[in-house]
């Protein structure tokens, strides 16, 4: 169930990558705080993590500066992927994984945390909600890349016009989703309908926890 970024033509330089298509940034330097704080979320339980999307590894190199056990790493685009692999050398607890995270998680663990991230991900990100559910377990930490800046994301609260086009699954019980704000420089360039959406600087991290109700036990 690969969507654009599988086949997307990424050219990495030193602060950002590029999107040859399009000319747009995927990913740039200055959202290292915004990965700061979603790798101290993901990795509060340590155990095993599980991320989606590798981009230009910051995040992943902030995770792996956390006390952990695993860090499995989902990258669909291939450029991407080889970059993952290189980088993953020399740490043995990286599992590069080469696919699609709708299809491809690894099924011989749950997870102590989820981080998603996937920059053109419109066909799989919709139903993160309930497709992620069948790998983790209760007490997990779901955290993903946020793009409205307001405490709320596109899988809660009242952002309609999102979920009408795309038909954004949800998750239940919504009141128990708590958001971490972090102070953002951001460039104009970045404030573009489909990557930050809103007014300000402020940047907020959603995290959810699984509870036996998610996970059907």
């Amino acid at each position: 169930m690969n969507g654009y970024a599988a086949t997307a033509n990424y050219t990495v330089k030193e602060d950002c990558i590029i999107d040859e298509a399009t000319g747009w940034d995927v990913m740039s330097d200055w959202e290292t705080p915004i990965m700061q704080l979603h790798a101290d979320i993901v990795c509060a339980n340590g155990g095993h993590i599980l991320e989606f999307g590798f981009g230009m590894g910051i995040s992943a190199g902030l995770i792996q500066a956390h006390d952990i056990e695993s860090h499995t790493i989902i990258e669909v685009n291939d450029n991407i992927y080889d970059a993952l692999v290189e980088w993953a050398k020399d740490k043995p607890n990286v599992i590069p994984v080469k696919g699609d995270w709708y299809d491809d998680i690894p099924t011989d663990r749950k997870y102590d945390g989820v981080f998603y991230d996937g920059f053109g991900d419109m066909l799989n990100k919709r139903y993160f909600p309930t497709r992620i559910m069948q790998h983790c377990k209760e007490g997990t930490i779901l955290t993903w890349y946020n793009n409205f800046l307001q405490e709320q994301s596109q899988y809660d609260g009242d952002i309609k016009a999102i979920k009408k086009v795309h038909h954004i699954e949800q998750f239940d019980r919504q009141e128990r989703i708590e958001y971490s704000p972090v102070t953002l420089d951001i460039p104009d360039k970045a404030r573009i309908d489909w990557y930050l959406k809103g007014d300000g600087n402020t940047y907020y991290a959603p995290k959810l926890i699984v509870d036996n109700n998610d996970i059907g036990e």
